[in-house]
């Protein structure tokens, strides 16, 4: 993140001299941890599946459809930490493992989503920052908005009204877009690579359609997708960096501090302390919150640092006063 001082003007940066000493000592992978919740996501998802065809009626297959939903939340996050290199130590694990049973089940790559954000992190909520130009594209990410209109977005969201406007924004991340290997970002999606996404969806979804239930785990992957972790997802992400003030680095990005809820459904694996993320993006998620207690002992970070209470916190941030509440 060097060359953010290029972009933005003296005194932006939050200075991390005090803490990296500390951050030598957070910046260590849980590798067994994390192979075990990587495995408990897709056991859970295994098992919500069975039990919703065996069961199979609508009311159970709703049900297991919001499990899998919150499960499939917990897959994005991994696959950012994988893209940080913080899933496994090793790179080559980290990446294969990832790939495999991460980001290509939800149609993504990780050395493509890892190239667009890297740049994220280096120009946040710059014209660089390729983040920042979907959202100033997307009326849906144009904030504040009023009640009524905030209710419209949710329920747009829940129904997958809008989910053609993350697709077509995922698409730099997707193997199915950039199998040409169109360069993106100046990234070279090399051949071995492209041809690893091929092998494994012939053989993952050969399997599925040759199984007797291929439409019911079909729908039950992918449906969710575009309605409970389209939902899900969007608060999270609206949360990151909308409607900051953005005059320093430490009011540039928002850390939500979550209830029970808002960790099962939006924010799991400590992903809303996202501003600790950005200023030291070496730390893995298990660290995260006992970096933020860290920071927290600083005066400058206390007072200064984006900080909510939780997402229902975020959501009224977003809001206009309710003595001037116009729809936007």
């Amino acid at each position: 993140m060097a060359d953010i001082a290029v972009e933005r003007a003296a005194g932006y940066r939050y200075s991390r001299r005090t803490t990296l000493p500390l951050i030598r000592q957070l910046s260590v992978v849980d590798n067994w941890r994390n192979a075990w919740l990587l495995f408990l996501q897709w056991a859970i998802i295994a098992a919500s599946m069975a039990i919703a065809i065996h069961i199979d009626h609508i009311a159970m297959y709703v049900l297991a459809g919001l499990v899998i939903g919150t499960r499939v939340q917990c897959l994005a996050v991994m696959m950012h930490d994988a893209c940080h290199r913080l899933l496994f130590s090793n790179r080559r694990v980290n990446d294969l493992i990832s790939d495999i049973f991460v980001a290509y089940p939800l149609v993504m790559s990780i050395d493509l989503y890892r190239v667009a954000h890297m740049v994220h992190h280096r120009h946040t909520n710059t014209l660089r920052d390729y983040d920042y130009r979907v959202q100033r594209k997307d009326p849906d990410q144009h904030f504040p908005k009023s009640g009524q209109a905030m209710i419209g977005l949710f329920f747009r969201s829940l129904l997958g009204l809008n989910y053609y406007r993350v697709a077509r924004a995922g698409r730099v991340w997707s193997p199915l877009a950039n199998f040409h290997n169109p360069g993106r970002f100046d990234f070279d999606y090399r051949l071995g690579l492209r041809l690893r996404y091929v092998a494994w969806a012939i053989t993952i979804y050969g399997l599925i359609l040759w199984s007797p239930w291929r439409w019911q785990i079909l729908g039950l992957f992918i449906i969710p997708q575009f309605i409970w972790a389209n939902l899900f997802n969007r608060i999270r992400a609206m949360a990151e960096h909308v409607g900051v003030p953005d005059d320093r680095e430490i009011t540039g990005t928002r850390t939500v501090i979550p209830t029970l809820l808002d960790r099962i459904l939006i924010a799991p694996f400590n992903v809303s302390y996202h501003l600790e993320h950005h200023l030291f993006p070496s730390v893995p998620w298990t660290n995260l919150r006992r970096l933020h207690q860290h920071l927290m002992t600083d005066p400058a970070y206390a007072t200064g640092a984006h900080i909510t209470q939780g997402y229902s916190g975020v959501i009224r941030e977003l809001m206009p006063p309710k003595a001037d509440a116009t729809s936007v």
